[in-house]
């Protein structure tokens, strides 16, 4: 991914009140590569969420970005499909 190269367009867009900077052919997928969605111990909104989906989400929050989880080491799968 060089930004040079002319492939990765950049779109400027409004989340959650902020402008922020994405690759156009990312933008939304992060649920599509997120463990998290798939764990067990995912409760978002609720006092028995992840504690690391939990920490990570805030930090996203704080500084106005967005992290899909890729590699857990608490991870427990649920019964859903892809």
């Amino acid at each position: 991914m060089n930004p040079d190269d002319g492939i990765h367009e950049l779109l400027k867009y409004e989340h959650h009140g902020t402008d922020v900077f994405v690759f156009g052919e990312l933008q939304g997928l992060h649920k599509d590569h997120c463990l998290c969605y798939l764990c067990t111990k995912f409760h978002p909104c609720e006092p028995d969420n992840c504690p690391i989906a939990q920490a990570t989400y805030e930090h996203n929050v704080k500084y106005h970005i967005t992290t899909p989880m890729w590699e857990c080491p608490e991870f427990e799968q649920a019964s859903v499909s892809l």
